[in-house]
């Protein structure tokens, strides 16, 4: 399991909802069982797949999407007290399988879920989510075999995302500008720093609806974002950021897409 999501378990501050996306499907359902074994405090039944406060949602047989109607169903049961513990785990593992009807289903139970209730979401990349959904989950992504300098990219990106999010929060256009700037000759680290801004945008989301677990490493900013921002605009940066991820994914034309990330960032028209 990754080092970021260990410290959240040993301190208890583990979100009420999380994507873990990278790796293998296998490798990201085995860390999930792994996560609510933890928040359990019951191995062998959770490893075994027969907890009854366990539950893994997927698409039904020979179905290419996983539907409404499941999530739907995934959502009534969360109202349902646990059976033997005090927590229940969804894991739902192929979400990007979701379809927008099923993730705007999703999205009711985790902008008001039980407090008993955590929800894991599997996919390849947290990006194929809807902004808003990605806005109210923690992201935490499996490291490749051939990439283990994360945490000190980690760090430095965080850094720069701590930066973008300060000049998000003065509405300074024109330092903003200056601050994307440096990702013409550093465009590598752009994704993994719009990741952990998305993160912080998360974070002034729970804060600016009177939460307390923030997740980012940038509670500061997060909280300079909660009183800048309306919790719609909050929404709508971090919209922005969905699409410009997708945008570098697909096309990778850099000029353009730093010049759209300043918009999207400073609340800009959509393009």
């Amino acid at each position: 399991m990754i080092e970021k999501l260990k410290t959240l378990i040993d301190a208890g501050r583990v979100p009420h909802a999380l994507v873990i996306d990278g790796g293998t499907y296998e490798s990201r359902l085995a860390c999930a069982k792994e996560l609510a074994a933890a928040l359990l405090g019951e191995t062998e039944k959770v490893m075994a797949d027969v907890h009854p406060d366990v539950i893994t949602v997927l698409p039904e047989e020979k179905k290419k999407t996983l539907s409404v109607e499941i999530i739907r169903d995934m959502r009534e049961d969360a109202y349902i007290i646990p059976n033997e513990n005090e927590r229940k785990v969804y894991i739902i593992a192929k979400a990007e399988l979701m379809l927008d009807y099923a993730q705007n289903a999703l999205l009711k139970i985790l902008e008001e879920p039980p407090q008993y209730a955590t929800f894991v979401l599997l996919c390849d990349t947290h990006s194929c989510l809807l902004g808003t959904v990605q806005s109210r989950v923690a992201v935490f992504t499996l490291d490749d075999e051939a990439a283990n300098a994360e945490d000190e990219t980690y760090a430095e990106c965080l850094s720069l995302a701590r930066d973008l999010a300060s000049k998000i929060a003065t509405r300074d256009n024109f330092a903003l500008l200056t601050a994307v700037s440096c990702f013409d000759k550093n465009f590598d680290q752009l994704n993994p720093t719009l990741d952990a801004l998305s993160a912080i945008l998360r974070d002034a989301l729970v804060l600016s609806a009177g939460g307390v677990n923030c997740i980012s490493g940038a509670e500061n900013e997060a909280r300079l974002l909660a009183n800048s921002l309306s919790a719609n605009e909050l929404i709508a940066r971090s919209e922005g950021i969905a699409d410009i991820v997708k945008a570098i994914n697909i096309y990778g034309n850099k000029n353009l897409t730093l010049t759209r990330l300043v918009s999207k960032l400073s609340g800009g028209p959509n393009d």
